[in-house]
């Protein structure tokens, strides 16, 4: 999305960014376990750590940072498990 004014990418703000990243966090922890919500996690996370505004909170860049490299195993580790399950479903 542009701003028509100034012809720029618009930036969401950041609580709105770590409100719809712990939402989405809150959903796999409640039990919705797919690799696409993680992967989602994941999306959500690096956005997070590029805005531009988080180099005021160094301490909330670390913990994003940590936060990111935790879904990020735990999204590749649900990818590993699906492929693992639809080879299974393949031989049966």
């Amino acid at each position: 999305m542009l701003d028509k004014r100034i012809n720029a990418p618009i930036r969401p703000e950041l609580p709105q960014l770590h409100a719809a990243t712990c939402l989405l966090m809150t959903r796999f922890i409640n039990g919705r376990h797919c690799p696409t919500l993680a992967h989602l996690i994941v999306q959500q996370l690096s956005s997070l750590l590029a805005h531009p505004e988080l180099e005021q909170f160094p301490d909330s860049c670390n913990m994003y940072q940590q936060l990111l490299e935790h879904w990020q195993k735990v999204s590749a580790l649900l990818l590993e498990q699906q492929t693992v399950g639809q080879r299974q479903r393949q031989y049966h």
